[in-house]
């Protein structure tokens, strides 16, 4: 997959129910259940994410929506990196990482210095990206690790 493949996009209505399925595909490969209870965003992603300081983006191949990740508003120049996930079939392609790329450029665009972010820290692919692409990790706690990046 190359980069011109992918095409990212803002959220939007139209692709809601898309980005929802994907998000809680992975949580389910990941925990083997899902507790919906946890997950509220997901319920109103275009809303959610249309705040001060945030964006959802959704990566598409062709018209197939393969991709999302999203930064929310921290405060102190900081912003979380969040909801980063990829449909199975497409993994391993680095759609991941083009999606990183392309929320740490909208983060620095925005005037952000720092981004954070927490993953399971069983999840070794995951931990991975995020080291391959510069983060450091800060906290290990209650089988979560938490890591930054200065932009």
């Amino acid at each position: 997959m190359s980069k011109k493949g992918l095409k990212t996009v803002k959220i939007s209505k139209e692709y809601e129910a898309a980005a929802k399925e994907i998000i809680l595909k992975g949580f389910l490969e990941r925990f083997g259940f899902i507790d919906h209870s946890l997950n509220p965003d997901l319920n109103r992603i275009t809303e959610t994410y249309s705040r001060d300081g945030s964006l959802f983006l959704v990566g598409l191949v062709g018209e197939e929506l393969v991709s999302t990740g999203a930064l929310s508003k921290e405060g102190g120049g900081a912003c979380r990196l969040q909801r980063m996930s990829v449909k199975k079939d497409f993994r391993h392609n680095g759609l991941a990482k083009m999606m990183v790329e392309k929320l740490e450029n909208h983060a620095r665009a925005e005037g952000y210095t720092k981004i954070i972010l927490e993953t399971n820290a069983a999840w070794e692919s995951a931990v991975g990206l995020y080291k391959s692409c510069g983060y450091r990790e800060y906290l290990q706690a209650e089988g979560m690790i938490h890591l930054y990046k200065l932009i």
